[in-house]
């Protein structure tokens, strides 16, 4: 989920998305990292959705954002579960040229999980743990980071705390990263940003953030009710993007 390529790609930088939208509901938003995962842009957080949470989407992924298996623009799509309101699942399939034919021709699958150890208190941050691309295809050691693809494979512990001034929301984060995979580079272990929500518009969350590499701006917004977009600039240079649909159960 890091980035480590660079190209000579320049974009200007966006930090509001597109306000015009019809926009219907005032729930608390979320944002999802580029595995389906709920967390910042690029870097987890100890956030939560409701419980009986599922998400049903995808994201655009510039080549910056991937491996360097990927020396191209690709796509995932992911199905992500809050089973309980300290736990949440995800499996990921990212598109991929399996064999350099010039075409998607596979997709690489891979199992996130998240647990919350501790809940957002007054005083206190919430903590949460969590693994991204958990295990491999190599069937001698399904956790080895050898021998198998895990291409996204990281393991963190993330801390997340909320104030709320004149009635805006300010969210600050921070996750300490461990790889579990010889695909991934990071230039530290440390990673995090801020989120803020303001209050005349709540169906807004905009964020700033480190993830170990870049740093990157973007910001998410619910629509039509339970229609989930996000849009965030990586290194101030690379444009990446996600939608998915947000279904309570409960």
């Amino acid at each position: 989920m890091y980035p480590i390529k660079n190209n000579n790609l320049r974009l200007p930088v966006i930090l509001l998305l597109v306000a015009s939208f019809f926009v219907f509901n005032t729930q608390a938003l979320n944002a999802q990292t580029t595995l389906g995962v709920t967390g910042l842009l690029n870097s987890p957080n100890a956030v939560m959705s409701k419980e009986g949470t599922v998400k049903i989407g995808g994201n655009f992924l510039n080549t910056n954002m991937t491996p360097d298996t990927w020396d191209y623009n690709t796509f995932n799509f992911f199905l992500n579960v809050t089973l309980f309101p300290f736990f949440e699942a995800a499996l990921n399939n990212t598109a991929f040229d399996l064999w350099d034919q010039g075409r998607f021709s596979n997709v690489d699958r891979s199992v996130s999980l998240k647990l919350r150890v501790l809940k957002e208190r007054r005083f206190i941050p919430a903590i949460a743990i969590g693994s991204n691309d958990l295990l491999t295809s190599n069937t001698g050691s399904y956790f080895s980071p050898h021998g198998g693809n895990k291409y996204f494979g990281t393991h963190y512990v993330a801390l997340s705390k909320h104030l709320t001034l004149n009635g805006h929301t300010l969210g600050l984060h921070t996750a300490y990263n461990i790889l579990s995979s010889k695909h991934q580079k990071i230039n530290s272990p440390i990673s995090g940003g801020i989120s803020f929500r303001p209050s005349f518009f709540n169906k807004l969350n905009l964020i700033a953030e480190y993830d170990t590499i870049d740093f990157n701006l973007g910001g998410n917004i619910i629509v039509f009710n339970y229609l989930y977009l996000q849009l965030f600039i990586q290194d101030f240079k690379y444009i990446s993007f996600g939608a998915h649909a947000q279904i309570p159960l409960l």
